[in-house]
């Protein structure tokens, strides 16, 4: 080290070493500078930065060594050879290239690191020694080969380190740090080096092509070196401050459009050059491969055309559209895209939205599945058992084969919601739904179409034994025991069966013929199999014209309501008249309720009926000489499908009748479809003050249960029980037993179809609290009481005559 030092102060001059020092500090920096370019860059070519390095490097290297080598004073002529001096820099510009190249692609490898500065120091000790090689003094010109190898080894050494700590270089710090790492790599191998040099006296050869050297060349030669360098530093930091902002502008972009639920991407003419990680994430990819893709090969290989179209129009001309991204994995994922016409880089450019549609596509097939299938069981509804049973009849006509529509009602399936719930009806349905399918072929299709009710298509039915055969199979599947929340539920079934083209030609047509079997099924005594007839269409259509005729009756005054008394137990006295409808038919003469009822029923027409008779009944009531109460009947239908309580106090308004002297009878059925429904109901009438009767008690399924759902105000006996009184004992304790319990709840009991004074007598022995029947008055249109007539109704209730039939 001394040694170096000593060659320094006496054999060179201190002020050219001085500027020598300042062009290669000076060219370190702006080198460094160029560097940081290169990391600065994303996604596109960095070879123009990593270029203007080396050349800045190569002639700063070049520059000291020429300004420090006219500083030497060897003490006699210099002159320097012009094509070995040339060849000096050539080798420091494409040597430090090369380094650069390797050091920018190290991708964290030491091995590569290592390389890279082995490199950059063989440059640096090339144009050295190229360069003394280049000089001839009058002497000639030996090298300490010890010095040299310690000048390589420094030059290598520093370099490394330089390019080592290069890896950020985003700090003003950082930079100057490296630049004096690369300042010593070149200063330490060319004054060591100058130190291996030893001259021996000689003469300088004639002729050849040299230049003399001299300190007013080295000077000049320095001063340009450094006007150049401070010129290009200038502009450097000026593009390098333009740059940043560029770049800083683009990263508040890139967090804009990262923090976007949409994929955004630019592209110049089909070129991606820039990405958010919303697209990153969609396609799978990171964002470096992504930028400088083609954007076709972003999309399906279909979606290819319509993309090129696209690119040929004025973005503001076009309208979102959707397309099929192509993830990494090789998947589609379904976007809508839409874009804009920008300027991105001082450039055209095109910035594409991409929103992703699966969630929307999947909730859109969701609400196609739903509205083709049923929620529960998800079996096809009728809307889709309609396409199906299309395409089935389509296949058929080409065909010679038939197809069979099967129309399946559950039988005994309301009793399972009203004893073990709602839920346990619908896991009933469940299972019952997977028995018939494990009972169809594979080409059939099986629907439901109702609360408990399914109808199956048989495709390519052969003849009518196989389809009576599968029918059977799905009769018979319903018909063993269901296991329902640790119930045993048994159930049966009854189907009824229509054949294309024989029972009809369309889907409607085959659909209400199986219909018709199937009533036919029911009205026989269910749970069996029974194929459509032509005769059961004459029945089905005479229910039609009645059904229609009957939507008429109200408005031609055919509907006429019917009066019977209910006379109070113990003194025979009139209490009540029970409203009883009756139809007088312009043709057929009095149709009975329980003809054109279940029609009214079936159909909206109840809801017409029930409100007529609410009103007519209390106008009749109002304009009685005697304050009667008047009892109306109301059906489950009536009940659900409108607003009775509403209907009710509307008419008592009307009319200004006591809603004390109104009684509303319904049968326990209104409480076994829904029994929460009803007993909001029941509640809202007795709101109103209207009197509630439970009809037909005893006949139901769980009438008991009712009672403690809802109180009622009375009940009424069925009438079976009192034709059978005096026939049966179990009859009369069965009597006696509902009596009581009615009596114990604080309710009146009320009994029906009293017809012979035998029957008084026993039902008065039981104290029921009022009676009706043909004994005490048949129905009749008009309130025609007459004193002599309640007279000897009460005359029935005289001791001595019930101690007579006694």
């Amino acid at each position: 080290m001394m040694t170096v030092l000593e060659c320094v102060r006496q054999q060179h001059d201190l002020g050219l070493v001085g500027l020598s020092a300042v062009i290669c500090v000076l060219g370190c920096f702006v080198t460094v500078t160029l560097m940081a370019l290169t990391q600065a860059v994303r996604g596109r070519s960095c070879a123009w930065e990593l270029l203007s390095a080396a050349v800045v490097f190569g002639s700063s290297v070049w520059a000291l060594h020429f300004v420090a080598m006219l500083a030497f004073l060897p003490g006699r002529a210099t002159a320097y050879d012009l094509g070995f001096t040339a060849s000096s820099i050539a080798i420091a510009i494409a040597g430090s290239h090369a380094a650069f190249a390797l050091w920018r692609h190290r991708s964290g490898s030491p091995i590569l690191l290592g390389c890279a500065g082995l490199m950059l120091g063989s440059a640096v000790a090339g144009m050295h020694y190229l360069g003394v090689a280049a000089m001839h003094a009058s002497a000639l010109i030996f090298f300490n080969p010890i010095y040299v190898g310690v000048s390589f080894l420094l030059s290598t050494t520093f370099a490394t380190l330089a390019l080592a700590r290069a890896r950020n270089l985003y700090g003003l710090a950082r930079r100057a740090e490296v630049a004096l790492w690369l300042a010593l790599a070149i200063c330490g191998l060319h004054f060591t080096g100058m130190t291996a040099v030893t001259l021996a006296p000689s003469n300088l050869p004639e002729g050849s092509n040299y230049v003399l050297g001299s300190s007013a060349l080295a000077l000049v030669v320095g001063l340009v070196s450094i006007a150049i360098l401070i010129g290009g530093l200038a502009i450097l930091l000026i593009q390098q401050y333009l740059s940043l902002r560029a770049v800083r502008e683009l990263a508040r972009m890139r967090l804009l459009s990262d923090l976007a639920h949409e994929v955004l991407f630019i592209h110049r003419a089909g070129t991606v050059l820039e990405v958010n990680s919303a697209g990153a994430r969609m396609i799978g990819m990171p964002v470096q491969r992504l930028i400088g893709r083609n954007v076709l090969d972003l999309f399906a290989a279909h979606d290819a055309p319509a993309l090129m179209r696209r690119m040929t129009c004025r973005s503001e001309d076009l309208l979102p559209q959707e397309f099929e991204v192509r993830t990494s994995g090789g998947g589609l994922v379904p976007v809508e895209l839409s874009c804009r016409n920008i300027e991105f880089g001082g450039k055209p450019a095109i910035a594409v939205a991409l929103r992703d549609l699966t969630e929307r596509k999947r909730d859109e097939a969701r609400i196609r599945h739903l509205a083709l299938h049923d929620a529960l069981t998800e079996l096809p509804n009728r809307y889709l058992l309609g396409q199906r049973l299309a395409q089935a009849m389509d296949m058929a006509a080409d065909g010679a084969n038939s197809v069979a529509v099967v129309c399946l009602d559950l039988d005994r399936f309301k009793p399972v919601n009203d004893l073990h719930g709602h839920a346990a009806g619908d896991a009933l349905l469940v299972q019952a739904a997977k028995r018939m399918l494990a009972e169809l072929r594979p080409a059939d299709t099986l629907a439901r179409v109702g609360g408990d009710e399914f109808v199956a298509v048989l495709a390519d039915a052969s003849a009518p034994d196989q389809v009576s055969e599968i029918a059977g199979r799905l009769v018979a599947a319903l018909s063993r025991p269901f296991r329902v929340e640790g119930h045993q539920i048994e159930i049966s079934a009854s189907a009824g069966v229509a054949l294309y083209p024989a029972d009809g030609r369309t889907g409607d047509t085959l659909l209400r013929a199986a219909d018709t079997a199937l009533y036919r099924v029911k009205d026989e005594g269910r749970g069996t199999v029974r194929f459509f007839e032509p005769a059961m269409d004459a029945l089905i259509q005479a229910r039609r014209q009645m059904e229609y005729e009957l939507g008429l009756a109200v408005e031609r005054s055919e509907l006429q309501l019917f009066y019977q008394p209910l006379v109070n137990g113990c003194t025979g006295e009139i209490e009540t008249f029970e409203a009883l409808i009756r139809w007088h038919h312009p043709e057929h003469g009095l149709v009975s309720p329980a003809q054109f009822i279940p029609l009214a029923e079936r159909s909206d027409l109840i809801v017409r009926i029930g409100a007529w008779v609410i009103d007519t009944a209390c106008a009749a009531a109002a304009g009685w000489p005697r304050p009667w109460r008047v009892s109306i009947n109301v059906s489950p239908s009536q009940l659900r499908q409108s607003d009775v309580p509403m209907a009710v106090a509307a008419a008592l308004a009307r009319h200004n009748l006591d809603a004390a002297r109104l009684v509303v009878e319904i049968t326990e059925s209104v409480l076994i479809e829904d029994a929460d429904a009803a007993v909001a109901v029941l509640t809202k009438l007795r709101g109103l003050g209207v009197r509630l009767a439970l009809d037909d008690f005893g006949t139901g399924y769980s009438s008991l249960s009712y009672l403690q759902r809802f109180k009622f105000d009375k009940i009424k006996i069925d009438q079976t029980f009192v034709r059978r009184l005096g026939e049966h004992t179990d009859t009369l304790t069965i009597v006696r037993a509902i009596v009581n319990l009615g009596h114990n709840l604080g309710m009146q009991v009320t009994v029906e179809g009293v017809e012979t004074v035998e029957q008084l007598a026993i039902l008065r022995g039981l104290d029921c609290d009022q009676m009706q029947g043909y004994l005490f008055g048949r129905p009749a249109p008009a309130l025609k009481v007459s004193d002599p007539e309640r007279a000897q109704i009460r005359a029935l209730f005289v001791a001595p005559l019930m101690r007579a039939v006694s």
